[in-house]
């Protein structure tokens, strides 16, 4: 395994993700029938001018979200972390999307989640074009991306990563 899951983008090329953050998100599978959703946002940088990115950091659940077995509301907390990490980093990590788990193996989008996630594309201030949305599921964690630039606000799957629950 390598350090990094490789996604490719047409429209700025690859995307990088640290296999260190995905170890970390693990911990959050609802692979019992006791566990919450849980979520937050997803921090990382732009590589370079062409629009590439690498996502490396996450902000953890926080105490004033609201989680419920399935269900998760990601509270106002987030966007404080994410503005000091992107003072503590000389404006270098900064937010480029968005995670939570589903207690499914393999996870798919609801109404809801698309609709909080065209709601972050329209409302959100952001760097670059784009946003990543994470579900990690029990088995596979997978990656949705989207843009102002997408007709109609258009959410494609970018991929799927076997995790290791061991």
């Amino acid at each position: 395994m390598g350090s990094e899951w490789i996604l490719e983008l047409k429209e700025v090329g690859a995307i990088r993700v640290s296999i260190q953050l995905i170890k970390k998100l693990r911990k959050y599978c609802q692979l019992d029938p006791k566990d919450p959703e849980s979520g937050g946002i997803l921090v990382g940088s732009h590589l370079n001018s062409g629009g590439a990115y690498i996502i490396d950091g996450f902000t953890d659940p926080q105490p004033s979200d609201r989680q419920s077995r399935h269900s998760y509301y990601r509270s106002e907390d987030h966007n404080i972390i994410v503005q000091r990490i992107w003072k503590e980093s000389n404006q270098m990590s900064t937010y480029v999307g968005l995670w939570h788990t589903h207690p499914e193996p393999i996870p798919e989008y609801s109404g809801i989640d698309k609709s909080d996630w065209i709601s972050a594309i329209n409302h959100s201030q952001y760097e670059g074009d784009f946003l990543f949305f994470f579900i990690l599921g029990q088995t596979h964690l997978r990656c949705w991306v989207s843009s102002k630039k997408y007709k109609w606000r258009k959410i494609k799957l970018l991929g799927e990563y076997k995790i290791d629950n061991d």
